[in-house]
């Protein structure tokens, strides 16, 4: 039988060490400052990032929240510096992907690399992929969390990675490329995918595409990594047929996987940043 990598039960286990660690914080006259910036009206992206905030409040921690419904490349530049210069704030985190017409990478070049939190910027990716410390993205994060609690090892074995956003898919790829690994990284759209599904251990997925892996595209044993957020409605759908976790050892269920985990390592990071001006 697959194990199942609970997101749920993995946070809420997080989440109290991070209380306890804010409360450390607490006693030495440092409270843990998060601002997060939005840019555009999507109803979805503006209910999860205020979930961030509600949650970093939660554990004790400040939490800022910028709403740009309406910006230019300027005024979202001059907002992050004034929030590098803000001795209250220790993380940034700049809610990807931003609204139509606006520079990804002037946004998260802007952001200082001690509140990059959420491993945004080129200078955190190019030290993922050279292997040096940095805060990595939240995803990639909650990945190895994942590992790490339910006792796996992601070395010596061959990963495939589907998909290519900055935010995720390139840095797991990047990430991986330190291990005793071996990692085939391909587009969401990549025609390859169900042959190179074959043959990987993991698979690490960011497709956009309703169950768009199947269980005949992978082998006995495989493990599921799935970053699918396929909305029918108010229904979400993985990347991933639920077939597949038949033929799994091990897989992240959509929803209550990778997803619940994303916020508590962003506020980790935050609070590991706060840590270093105590």
């Amino acid at each position: 039988m697959a194990t199942i990598l609970d997101g749920k039960a993995t946070t809420a286990i997080v989440m109290e060490e991070i209380t306890a660690e804010v409360e450390k914080l607490a006693g030495k006259g440092v409270v843990p400052g998060l601002a997060v910036v939005l840019t555009g009206d999507d109803k979805y992206s503006v209910r999860y990032v205020k979930l961030k905030t509600k949650r970093a409040a939660k554990v004790g921690m400040y939490a800022e929240f910028h709403h740009l419904e309406e910006t230019t490349d300027e005024e979202l530049k001059a907002l992050i510096e004034k929030l590098n210069a803000d001795p209250k704030i220790h993380g940034i985190m700049v809610q990807l992907p931003l609204a139509e017409g606006l520079d990804e990478l002037s946004a998260v070049e802007a952001i200082a690399n001690e509140k990059d939190v959420d491993g945004l910027s080129p200078s955190a990716l190019g030290k993922v992929l050279m292997g040096e410390e940095c805060y990595l993205p939240a995803g990639v994060e909650a990945i190895m969390e994942l590992f790490k609690r339910y006792d796996i090892s992601p070395e010596g074995k061959h990963w495939l990675v589907a998909g290519g956003t900055n935010f995720m898919s390139k840095p797991m790829a990047a990430y991986v490329m330190n291990m005793k690994s071996r990692i085939t990284q391909a587009g969401a759209k990549c025609p390859h995918i169900p042959t190179l599904a074959k043959t990987a251990d993991v698979i690490c997925t960011e497709m956009f595409k309703k169950h768009a892996i199947t269980a005949d595209m992978v082998k006995d044993g495989v493990i599921i990594l799935d970053n699918g957020n396929n909305y029918e409605g108010k229904k979400v759908f993985g990347d991933v047929d639920p077939a597949v976790y038949e033929k799994a050892s091990a897989y992240t269920p959509v929803p209550g996987g990778i997803g619940p985990m994303l916020i508590a390592m962003l506020l980790r990071n935050t609070v590991k940043a706060a840590a270093k001006t105590a």
